[in-house]
This record gives C-alpha cells, structure tokens and sequence, in this order.
C-alpha cells in the first residue's frame, strides 16, 4: 500500500472518532474523569513537595548543656557535635540569650515572667539538621546518641514535626504511584474496549483490505492512532478542566495547596507529560485490542 503516509493514518483515525462519536464520547468522558483524579493528585503533590521539604531543611535539634560547663569542655563538646555526619550548621545559644528570646516569644505577656528570679534555662547547642539525615530514625538514633555526650543534660528534635514529615512523605509517594498504576490500568482498558467497537464495527472493510493484500501494518495505524488521540484529548480537556477549577476557587478554599509564591497549577512542562503519559497509555490499550482482533 505505497502513497499512504502519516497524514492517511491522521485522517482515518479522526474518521474513526467521528464515525463512533458516541461510544467514544462516553470512553473520553470517563478518560477525563480518570485524568482529573491524577491531575488532581499532580497539583497538591507539586504544591506541597517545596514546602515539605523547606520543611527538611528546617529540622533543628536542640543539645540541652549542663550547668558549669567550661569553655574547654564546650568547645570540645562542639567539635564532637561538627564531626557527625548530617550536621549543617551549630549555633551555641548561652543561657541569657535563650531567656530574651523567650522573653519576645512572650511579647504581651511578660507578666507570665514576672518573680522568675534566676533563668532557669541552660546554654544549648542549636543544630540545623540536612535533609538527607532528617528521616525520623536518623533523627531519634542522632538524638541518643548526643544525649549520651559527657555535658548534654537532654537532646530534642521536635519528634512530632518529623513524623508528621515522614508519613506525609511516605503518603505522597506510595499514594501517588497507586493511584497513577490504577488510573493507567482504567485508561488502557478505556481504550482498548473502545477501540475494539470500532474494530467490529469496520469488520467488514478490514477483511476486504487483508483480501487486496493490506499489511498489517497498514491496517492497524489508523486504530493505533485513533487510540492515542481518544486518551491525548481526554487528558488535554482534564487538564482545562483542572485548570478552570482551580483559578476559580477562591484561594482560602485551597490554601493548603499554596507554593511559596501562592498558588502554582501544573507547570507546562508536567502538562505537556501528561498528554505524552495519555498518549502512550491509549495506544497501549488501542494495540491490545488490534492485535487480538487481526490474530
């Protein structure tokens, strides 16, 4: 079959949409519905990656000194701390400094103050904790182990806020890539029903194409095509769809989705992978339906 290029291949698969119209609306209805659930999951997941880990970068722990320490033992002390692996950064915070910063912690309430007599709070070492080592067991295997150091009363790393952290993480991570297997297994089995209407609907003008000698090849592209298309436009109209829902919501209503410079929808670049992932995915399912039908 010589003078049918990809312009052919085009032109039958949209021929194909149009001539099934309805059975394909309803595929890319639910195309789109599928595809809103992963644009979905993509829009908080990529808002609140940046502050989840700003948050990372933030973990402190904090070594409470004992009384009477003196500048040798300190600077001992300090060198050891420096020496772990996972430590950024250690800001020595004398006694006098922790109470004045407590003491505008209490703006407006200095009265709560008032009779203290002598600070009770203890010099301390402030440690900025990397990413990479701010994982919840890291954290708690670190803290024991500077609690144990000759000089360090206690050592506290906001357990609570690292939990919180990790399981949110792990939520992300594993849920995203449950939610994205089920919707691609949805989308291709959309797809490969939807393409197999078409292929029984055409039966006759496909055996009549194999008798003149059609190749394979020749046969099955406009139904490959017509594949991709079904799940390139579902996915292209679930992203406008997200997209017009999301500007407008009023931002209090989303605001736990707000990136650092407000609210931030799908990058072009995560679209545009979005469509190709859709693409890829109908023409999974538009091949599993050709093969079996030629076979």
């Amino acid at each position: 079959m010589k003078g049918y290029g990809l312009f052919y291949y085009i032109g039958e698969a949209f021929r194909g949409l149009r001539a099934n119209s309805l059975v394909n609306l309803l595929a890319m209805g639910t195309i789109i519905m599928s595809m809103l659930i992963v644009g979905f999951f993509l829009l908080v997941f990529f808002n609140i990656q940046a502050p989840v880990l700003a948050m990372g970068d933030r973990f402190e722990m904090s070594l409470y000194l004992r009384d009477g320490l003196s500048q040798p033992e300190k600077d001992f002390l300090l060198d050891q701390i420096k020496a772990e692996p996972g430590i950024r950064q250690v800001r020595f915070l004398s006694k006098d400094e922790a109470l004045q910063l407590f003491r505008r912690e209490l703006q407006g309430q200095e009265r709560l103050l008032q009779g203290l007599g002598d600070n009770p709070l203890p010099d301390s070492f402030e440690l900025t904790i990397d990413r990479q080592h701010a994982g919840v067991d890291r954290l708690r295997s670190m803290a024991r182990k500077f609690a144990a150091f000759p000089g360090v009363e206690d050592a506290t790393y906001g357990r609570e806020g690292a939990e919180v952290l990790s399981g949110l993480l792990r939520i992300v991570t594993w849920g995203g890539l449950a939610v994205a297997v089920l919707i691609g297994i949805a989308v291709v089995f959309i797809v490969s029903n939807s393409v197999r209407l078409a292929l029984y609907s055409r039966g006759q003008e496909i055996e009549l194409m194999q008798w003149i000698g059609a190749t394979r090849g020749f046969i099955q592209g406009p139904f490959l095509l017509e594949g991709m298309f079904l799940a390139m436009i579902g996915t292209a109209l679930a992203v406008g769809m997200l997209a017009g829902i999301y500007y407008a919501l009023p931002q209090s209503v989303v605001f736990f989705l707000a990136g650092s410079r407000g609210l931030d929808f799908l990058s072009p670049a995560v679209v545009a992978y979005m469509i190709a992932g859709g693409g890829l995915l109908g023409l999974i399912g538009a091949s599993i339906s050709v093969g079996r039908f030629l076979d």
